[in-house]
């Protein structure tokens, strides 16, 4: 190695190395994670396909700008990648121990939706790669009973969505090394929306109400570096830096009604905050990954990442927010693509998908996020056809039971929370 080729190294490294410095000192912690469950939507086809072990992995335009942006830099010539769940079924069940084994059954029941997961398009531009990446990182929703009873019926609608809109540039800094670089512009909405009615006696009635709307934008950084160890063995690593707050609006109505037919009165406090403003957090991660080539038709892939913990209270105005707490969460992911033929490959993989918050707490007697810890598998097939375009079918699951704390009867209940994940995804890749 030249001089050179050793000078233009150092360079880029100690760049990065101040680049990473000061996103860090300049970004704000003051921010609300959308989805506590990190690895329930996989972004990608092929990273999809391998349970989300996509840090070291080269090839997926669809998910490298979310994962690691320097692996970008490896990719040959021009392509273009989508994917897309066109089927997802969230089931969720509040206050029943189930058997884990029904919820298949209920696959085709209630509703479901199509979900967009990722698109992205990567193009060289002299010695960088540059890329445009459009994604769904977090979604979850639930519209249904929390309990029913004669004496009490207390229902709950819950929506959370985030759309991250960004762009990417990587570079080699050597043969075998390359960093990278993503900024996207985040947007989040969430709705929330409980009625708890209970029937004290046969002439009276309580009725609580809540409704609760955000909408939020963030800019998040995401840092990466690549290095290939020989042409069986890859590294990567990549750090998001905690999101920086760009507009946030909020809204929060409570009411409650206690009337009783026998005596002539109705009691009706309400509490009614009107363009709130919200602190928005998308907590931190760190993440590494390794590759092992096995044989030219066998590739391994490992992931662990660390997402940071956090404490806060959602609102600007403390008064009126709630406390939130994230702890500090490891999950894992461990993905194969094995080809069989020319024209067909099959991806399998395993994730854990465990939750940041802690479990619930009843002393505290208020509202608390769920603790519902899960497990993960997914399975793809790959048909390629000229070997410029590929075509992916296949999907991922992951559920698990936990605990939650929700307003019932009038007074704040700890009750067991069961969530299954369905996801039917397609995909396309094209390379020119």
């Amino acid at each position: 190695m030249d001089k050179r080729t050793q000078s233009r190294r150092a360079k880029a490294k100690k760049s990065l190395t101040l680049l990473i410095l000061a996103s860090l000192l300049a970004t704000s912690k003051e921010s609300k994670a959308a989805y506590s469950n990190y690895n329930s939507i996989l972004i990608g086809d092929l990273a999809a396909g391998l349970g989300g072990a996509a840090t070291a992995v080269v090839g997926d335009s669809s998910s490298a700008s979310f994962y690691n942006p320097a692996t970008l830099a490896f990719m040959e010539g021009n392509s273009f990648s989508a994917a897309v769940g066109i089927y997802k079924k969230f089931d969720t069940v509040f206050g029943e121990n189930e058997d884990f084994t029904k919820a298949p059954l209920r696959v085709n029941q209630g509703f479901f939706r199509s979900l967009p997961a990722s698109t992205g398009n990567v193009i060289r531009a002299g010695k960088y790669t540059v890329a445009l990446s459009i994604l769904v990182p977090d979604y979850d929703e639930f519209k249904g009973d929390l309990k029913k009873q004669d004496e009490n019926a207390t229902t709950l609608s819950v929506r959370d969505e985030s759309l991250w809109v960004g762009g990417s540039v990587a570079q080699n800094i050597s043969e075998n090394e390359s960093v990278g670089l993503s900024a996207y512009y985040t947007a989040r909405s969430f709705s929330r929306s409980l009625n708890d009615r209970t029937y004290p006696s046969a002439t009276r009635v309580q009725l609580y109400t809540e409704e609760k709307t955000l909408v939020e934008n963030g800019i998040v950084m995401i840092f990466g570096y690549f290095k290939k160890f020989s042409e069986d063995f890859g590294f990567g690593a990549s750090l998001r830096t905690p999101a920086v707050k760009v507009a946030s609006h909020a809204n929060i109505f409570r009411s409650t009604t206690d009337v009783d037919t026998s005596i002539p009165s109705i009691n009706r406090p309400t509490e009614n905050f009107v363009d709130k403003t919200s602190r928005v957090v998308i907590p931190g991660k760190v993440a590494v990954g390794l590759t092992y080539r096995q044989d030219p038709t066998l590739l391994w892939s490992l992931d662990v990442t660390l997402h940071e913990g956090i404490s806060y209270v959602d609102m600007e105005d403390e008064s009126i927010g709630a406390r939130v707490d994230h702890k500090a969460v490891w999950n894992a992911s461990l993905g194969l693509e094995k080809a069989f033929k020319d024209w067909l490959k099959i991806r399998l993989g395993g994730f854990t998908n465990f939750s940041s918050h802690h479990d619930p707490n009843p002393d505290l007697a208020q509202l608390q996020e769920d603790k519902v810890d899960m497990l993960g598998f997914s399975a793809n097939l790959v048909f390629i056809a000229g070997q410029k375009i590929s075509y992916t079918f296949g999907g991922y699951y992951t559920g698990g039971r936990g605990r939650s704390i929700q307003r019932i009867q009038q007074q704040y209940e700890v009750t067991t929370k069961t969530q299954h994940i369905f996801t039917m995804l397609v995909g396309t890749s094209f390379h020119f």
